[in-house]
């Protein structure tokens, strides 16, 4: 008989949330901004989301708080940032700039602790280095989309108002 500890039942969902983070967020991206499937793509990758930081909060290693626990927070904080004036039903321009940039930096937040756990776990004897440097590089490379695409992206949904 197979015995799962609840650490490795939270990893396993952690793990599963964060795919399916990463699945529907690349739907979200891709869809006209503002529709129904925008808002239901956006639905499960916020609540994918949800799962993976609340998880990777009740991860432990060593009960320490780490790189991972801090990255957690931003992205919850970042969500609600981003979130919350929409679900007050604001869409100013102001508004609709502050969810852009909130939701595509929780990706790349995203995205960047995913490249993180894949440093952590290939390069184990490399050095505590190379996880900062894996997240810092994959923040670096999203940091430059989003400062591109984000503003095209406002212009084109501004422009009919």
């Amino acid at each position: 008989m197979v015995c799962v500890t609840w650490e490795q039942a939270w990893a396993t969902g952690h793990v599963a949330a964060a795919c399916s983070a990463l699945a529907a967020g690349v739907v979200v991206l891709l869809l006209p901004k503002g529709r129904h499937a925008h808002r239901v793509a956006g639905t499960v990758y916020v609540s994918a989301l949800v799962v993976v930081n609340v998880a990777a909060l009740s991860l432990h290693r060593e009960d320490t708080f780490g790189v991972f626990h801090a990255l957690a927070v931003v992205s919850l904080v970042t969500l609600g940032v981003g979130l919350t004036p929409m679900l007050l039903g604001k869409r100013s321009p102001e508004v609709l700039a502050i969810h852009a940039y909130c939701m595509t930096w929780s990706y790349a937040g995203l995205a960047a602790a995913g490249c993180g756990q894949l440093t952590a776990a290939v390069g184990e004897d490399a050095g505590a280095w190379t996880v900062p440097v894996g997240i810092a590089a994959a923040l670096t490379i999203c940091g430059a989309v989003i400062f591109v695409k984000v503003p095209q992206t406002l212009d084109r949904m501004l422009e009919g108002r």
